[in-house]
């Protein structure tokens, strides 16, 4: 087991914060879907929906490089403490206030921005205090199970909220959900990460010069500048067939809300499978990416290609299940071969800027294929962005891989 990547679980401060994140993790998955059905049912409206949902995400997409700065230099632990506990006395306000029956649409839209930006700050925190909580030469372990509990949760947290809100009501739902982050508040005190590594660090640096320090660290080291244009390039690829599984669902395939619940579903599922398959695989080393990694890397245009020749939702169904595998496992270890190359007095604004990147990368990916759908057709789209992509992500691995092969 000791080659394995379950090797973290060895550490009892990672176990105590795996087990406290994955209850808020899947009261977050739940959160979401709880404010959404709100949402819907304050207003009837799906733009409004769409609205609530890009408030939510938009924080994350813009901040968490800014975050990262800040990340580098405070106490992790307490800052995720901060962070939990804000996000927690939000939601059970937020839950008071639909008791009260005092909920408009505009409280509904400023939750969702309100934890939309602690989520902004929390990601370069969360994912600079993991490495710390495990041997350094257990990260590529820490991620893969992290990985793990992150994708069980968006499978499992969603069902868990409609369920909620069908058997209690959606105040009541929404309180279950705000009590969900306590845990990680009475967990994350009697946590030990160990030390920051020191190299690099200054001290005396302004918060402008600290950010382009990060990202030139970052850009200026070719795994990293290669790992995350590969990681950009899989997420607007495969992403914008997963960010826009609607168009699929009920455009094309006409199945509607049903059928985009079972897209989602399969979607979730093949994640869920790669993150099992990355936490039970030999531990990944440093300098180096997976050959599997690689093949997924170039399997993922391929996928969303092939479906532009299927005309059986089934058939779809399957396809969609493998690009949900494949985008999991290409950013899983490409996250392993990124965190692993930066120092302790980096990792919270190269992890900000590998954020944004990658879940960037999904929202772009999403526009752009929602933008040559009505240009080109569906059909059209899938056809060419796979193919313009696939011709870039081949130049990418096959640089990716001589820059391993070099610091090998």
């Amino acid at each position: 087991m000791a080659a394995m990547n379950l090797v973290a679980l060895k550490s009892p401060p990672f176990r105590s914060y795996l087990v406290s994140m994955s209850v808020a993790l899947h009261g977050l998955w739940a959160q979401r879907v709880i404010v959404g059905w709100l949402a819907w049912e304050l207003t009837g409206s799906a733009a409004f929906v769409g609205i609530v949902a890009f408030l939510n995400f938009i924080p994350t997409v813009i901040g968490s490089p800014f975050f990262g700065v800040i990340a580098d230099r405070i106490d992790l632990r307490r800052a995720s403490i901060i962070a939990y506990a804000l996000v927690g006395t939000i939601s059970a306000i937020f839950s008071i206030i639909a008791f009260a029956d005092g909920l408009i649409p505009l409280v509904v839209a400023g939750f969702s921005l309100a934890t939309g930006i602690i989520a902004s700050a929390n990601h370069p925190i969360r994912m600079s205090l993991t490495p710390r909580l495990a041997p350094v030469e257990h990260l590529s372990s820490v991620i893969a199970l992290t990985a793990l509990n992150f994708n069980l949760s968006r499978l499992v947290g969603p069902a868990i909220g409609g369920g909620l809100i069908q058997i209690i009501g959606a105040p009541s739902a929404l309180m279950v959900t705000a009590v969900g982050y306590l845990p990680a508040v009475l967990v994350l005190p009697f946590v030990r990460p160990r030390e920051r590594t020191n190299e690099g660090r200054k001290d005396d640096e302004g918060y402008l010069a600290a950010l382009l320090d990060g990202w030139r660290q970052a850009l200026n080291k070719r795994i990293i500048r290669l790992g995350m244009l590969l990681s950009g390039l899989c997420a607007i690829t495969g992403r914008s067939v997963l960010e826009t599984l609607p168009i699929l669902a009920d455009g094309v395939f006409e199945k509607g809300p049903a059928g985009l619940g079972l897209m989602t579903a399969v979607a979730g599922g093949g994640a869920l499978c790669a993150s099992l398959f990355k936490a039970l695989s030999v531990a990944q080393q440093p300098n180096a990416v997976p050959q599997h990694a690689l093949v997924m890397a170039l399997a993922t245009p391929i996928l969303v290609t092939s479906l532009a020749a299927v005309d059986h939702f089934f058939a779809a169904l399957g396809i969609t299940m493998f690009l949900g595998f494949s985008v999991t496992l290409v950013a899983v270890s490409l996250q392993s071969l990124v965190q692993m190359e930066i120092s302790d007095v980096y990792r919270g604004r190269v992890m900000g800027l590998w954020i944004m990147v990658s879940i960037g990368g999904g929202a772009a990916g999403a526009i752009i294929m929602g933008g040559v759908s009505d240009a080109l057709g569906v059909t059209s789209a899938q056809v060419t962005i796979g193919l313009t992509a696939l011709a870039l992500c081949g130049v990418v691995v096959s640089l990716l891989n001589r820059a391993t092969s070099d610091s090998a």
